[in-house]
């Protein structure tokens, strides 16, 4: 099998490479060459335990990067209806990464917020670039990591400068190609000290038909959140039915700042995330709370991570997993708290509602923990629907169906108020529409 892979190697004169200044082209070297020069992860690693590593090897020269859905207009009309109405304070649409449109950002330059391509970025403001890129998800994660590190073609660059608040929402809207096709989209958010951020980032699009080929995203998100600064970050992955999705997500948070993170996967045949959040000053709080919603035979592998670097740090985990038909869910969260890092508090949940017989979920909670003086606790659950909820509502003349929404619907609602007005609508249809027909 690792001769196999080795076939399907990054050219050295792959155009990627060649593009930014002399300081990007060589890290994306570097990326490329631990891609080319390291095998595929064990699958027996813990992390690789219910996912086949090979399902996100692909050829990048049988790839076709041009064609996209045609939902993908529906979705920017929308988000730009949303911006005109004051619900946005900037939209940043993305193609797969070769077509990058801002739009609302007059209003961001007159508060020193820059918003603008990756690449524009690296030649204009490389003093920001240089310090952070790579800084948290590089190829020292892993093999797909350097893949995306050495292939993105552009990416979405934001910085909010210090003691500024920016009130509404900025929306990535982040469309893949159709069937055969590959993107590696990239973002490196900063927000400044003492300032606030809000940013939906919202995957769309990929292979409709299976049988045609599947689309492949590798998605890397950065975001430093300085000191007391407040940063909420919203991801939907609503990718079509024949889209595989690989992403990566890491914040790093200084003192007495802050984090919300939103996960809400309900889209692709085979999607492996992970979030982490690294707590590296004191008084640095974050904040998890994660909704799925698997259905037919979608496969979700999702791994969280709050690694207290720093003492007096806190941290909550809520990753909330519903399936139906033949779909199954496995979840890994790592609580991680160093040596040194003393008075920390850390908590994690994970439960999961099968609504149907076929569907199956794990879920491993992990603690990694160095020194005594912390408050840690964890829990997870597996089940069907409780009984009596269902005929207590039943017995008042509510039918099973609807009863059975109501409670799924009560399950999500904890989460969905924390998503921003302008989205909830929509999460609110997709959860929706996959209690039609139990």
């Amino acid at each position: 099998m690792n001769d196999i892979i080795q076939d399907i190697l990054i050219p050295e004169l792959a155009p990627e490479l060649q593009r930014g200044p002399d300081w990007l082209r060589k890290k994306r070297k570097d990326a490329k060459d631990v891609y080319n020069n390291h095998p595929l992860p064990p699958r027996g690693l813990h992390y690789w335990r219910y996912t086949d590593p090979m399902k996100f090897v692909i050829d990048k020269s049988e790839t076709n990067d041009t064609a996209f859905g045609d939902n993908y207009d529906i979705v920017e009309s929308i988000e730009k209806k949303n911006l005109k109405e004051g619900h946005l304070s900037a939209l940043i649409t993305d193609k797969g990464g070769r077509e990058i449109v801002i739009f609302g950002s007059d209003e961001l330059k007159n508060k020193g917020v820059i918003a603008s391509t990756l690449s524009d970025a690296c030649e204009n403001h490389s003093e920001l670039v240089d310090k952070y890129l790579y800084q948290i998800v590089n190829s020292e994660m892993g093999k797909f990591e350097a893949m995306n590190g050495a292939l993105w073609n552009d990416g979405i660059f934001v910085y909010i400068p210090d003691n500024v608040i920016i009130e509404n929402p900025i929306h990535l809207l982040r469309e893949s190609g159709l069937e055969k096709s590959a993107q590696f989209p990239r973002a490196l958010i900063i927000v400044g000290k003492n300032s606030e951020l809000t940013i939906i980032d919202e995957y769309g699009g990929g292979s409709q038909d299976r049988n045609s080929g599947t689309s492949y995203t590798n998605s890397a998100v950065e975001i430093i959140g300085l000191e007391d600064s407040r940063t909420r970050y919203v991801m939907l992955q609503r990718q079509t039915s024949g889209a595989i999705n690989y992403l990566t997500h890491r914040a790093m948070l200084r003192q007495n700042a802050t984090m919300l993170t939103i996960p809400m996967a309900f889209g692709g045949i085979i999607t492996k995330q992970s979030f982490g959040v690294i707590l590296n000053g004191k008084g640095a709080n974050s904040k998890m709370y994660g909704m799925l919603f698997g259905i037919d035979k979608q496969h979700f592998d999702n791994y969280t991570l709050h690694h207290h670097a720093i003492g007096q740090t806190t941290s909550d985990i809520d990753f909330k997993v519903v399936l139906k038909d033949k779909s199954n869910s496995a979840y890994t969260g790592l609580i991680k708290i160093d040596h040194n890092a003393k008075t920390c508090e850390a908590y994690q949940e994970n439960r999961n509602l099968l609504l149907t017989e076929g569907c199956k979920a794990e879920t491993i909670p992990e603690l990694e923990i160095l020194n005594e003086d912390v408050m840690c606790s964890h829990g997870a659950t597996i089940g069907p629907i409780d009984s009596e909820m269902i005929f207590y509502l039943t017995c008042r003349g509510i039918r099973y169906d609807d009863a059975v929404r109501m409670v799924v619907s009560g399950f999500f609602e904890g989460t969905l108020q924390l998503v921003p007005e302008d989205l909830r609508e929509r999460i609110t249809n997709f959860v929706a529409q996959r209690l039609e027909h139990l």
